[in-house]
């Protein structure tokens, strides 16, 4: 036997044996592998190659479209900070001076009425400095965010002394003025015949034990519930015309008066300007933008807390992604993605589109599909849905997964992704016909090539 090979064909010569048999004559062509079969296995193979090429890169942006994004937390973070800084705990001691503005106002009336008994001219603009017992707001340039929001969120004991009895007043302020008008000396241009000058209240001020003074509100510790009780220091302020005012001192009988809410911090900072928005206004939680790194910034200052923040943002904004060995930045994947997908598709699309039209698609063309270890040559409906999911699924949907999690309307480049992702959607939707019909030619080869042997056995 001989066999000699010429390019694609192998030409096999061989004796005759005789005896009716069925070898080929001599010098009969037989072929193996026709060049068609093997174009077709070339074309195959590059559209696989593109294929795996789309899975990668589809790959690579779902993985950073799923990946958190913690940047625009540090952000609200950071403008939840600004608003803190505008937020003045001095105001707190006049929110809470407003709510006893009534009981206050009835101890004017009383000390008024008093010293008018007591023969004493009132001025109109009469001055009542009364002392609030409540716990003094944390103040300075290097709040705590943990003191501010403790302080805020506590249960505090607030009220106001509220004074018992007029007549012990007027008993009380009489038998000093006595001790005054003893005293008083008589200036040195008024005769001594003259009747001495009226005296006149100007203002009063009540005192309990040591306290301080916050944005001119005198503020009492609650330890004096228990270290003073049911009694305070008056002093009436008094006028009659010397360089040295005269003034009387004495301890009346009093009763605290607390506030029923025992959350007016909290009141307070949901009715300040800026403060209303450091609080969540349905579970009511202060700084609900920065509770997510509160382990981290809660005992920091607003300048620390605001550089802790600003670091963070550079880390998780700053960096690379890799595609394809190509270091893209991460502000630029909006663009990057969509576009790469889109080139790949497209050229998977053109391959395709060619296959379909160049193909004659006769027998041994069907055969080598059939047989292509390519999934989209496989014949049943899996791996024709796997096929369609890798293809045209996995790509749209990461690029636009990308664009919703990480797309900010403001930016350009996220409407430079949203028009490539659309033109991505336009091809993928060319790529599926392609498909459909790729998988449609393998389909009918079969059936016709089923066809043929049917015919052959029904002759024979």
């Amino acid at each position: 036997m001989l066999v000699k090979v010429f390019g694609e064909l192998e030409i096999i010569v061989r004796p005759s044996c005789g005896g009716g048999s069925t070898l080929p004559k001599k010098g009969s062509f037989v072929p193996v592998t026709s060049a068609k079969s093997k174009s077709m296995d070339e074309r195959l193979k590059a559209l696989r190659s593109l294929q795996q090429l789309i899975c990668l890169a589809a790959s690579a942006v779902l993985a950073f479209a799923v990946t958190t994004d913690r940047s625009k937390d540090y952000r609200a973070a950071l403008d939840e900070l600004e608003i803190f800084r505008k937020v003045d705990l001095k105001g707190y001691p006049v929110y809470v001076k407003r709510q006893f503005a009534s009981q206050e106002e009835a101890n004017r009336i009383l000390l008024v009425k008093a010293a008018k008994q007591a023969h004493l001219t009132v001025r109109s603009s009469m001055v009542l400095s009364e002392p609030i017992v409540m716990d003094a707001p944390p103040v300075g340039a290097f709040i705590r965010l943990r003191d501010f929001e403790s302080f805020v969120t506590a249960r505090h004991t607030v009220g106001i002394y509220l004074v018992n009895d007029e007549r012990e007043v007027l008993a009380q302020l009489t038998e000093q003025l006595k001790q005054k008008t003893q005293q008083q000396p008589v200036p040195s241009t008024q005769p001594a015949s003259t009747a001495p000058v009226p005296l006149t209240v100007t203002s009063v001020y009540a005192t309990l034990g040591s306290g301080m003074s916050i944005n001119d509100v005198g503020i009492a510790d609650p330890v004096v519930l228990q270290n003073s009780p049911n009694s305070e220091s008056l002093q009436f302020a008094l006028f009659n015309g010397l360089p040295l005012r005269p003034s009387v001192n004495f301890s009346v009988g009093c009763t605290f008066k607390p506030s029923d809410n025992l959350h007016l911090a909290l009141d307070w900072l949901r009715s300040d300007e800026n403060g209303k928005n450091l609080v969540d206004p349905k579970s009511g939680v202060v700084f609900p933008k920065l509770k997510p790194f509160w382990e981290r910034i809660a005992d920091m200052g607003t300048e620390n807390a605001t550089l802790f923040l600003q670091e963070r943002i550079e880390a998780s904004t700053q960096g690379s992604l890799s595609l394809f060995g190509v270091s893209v930045d991460r502000d630029l994947i909006l663009l990057a993605g969509p576009a790469a997908l889109s080139a790949l598709m497209l050229f998977f699309w053109l391959h395709l589109r060619q296959v379909n039209t160049e193909a004659s698609w006769d027998e041994e063309e069907v055969k080598s599909g059939r047989t292509y270890p390519w999934i989209a040559c496989f014949r049943d409906g899996l791996s024709g849905t796997v096929t369609y999911g890798c293809l045209i699924v996995l790509p749209i949907g990461s690029s636009i997964l990308l664009l919703f999690r990480h797309g900010e309307l403001t930016e350009n480049t996220t409407w430079g992704g949203v028009a490539l992702t659309l033109f991505l959607i336009v091809i993928g939707g060319f790529t599926s016909f392609a498909i459909h019909r790729f998988r449609g030619h393998l389909r009918d080869g079969e059936t016709h090539g089923e066809s043929v042997l049917s015919d052959s056995a029904k002759t024979n």
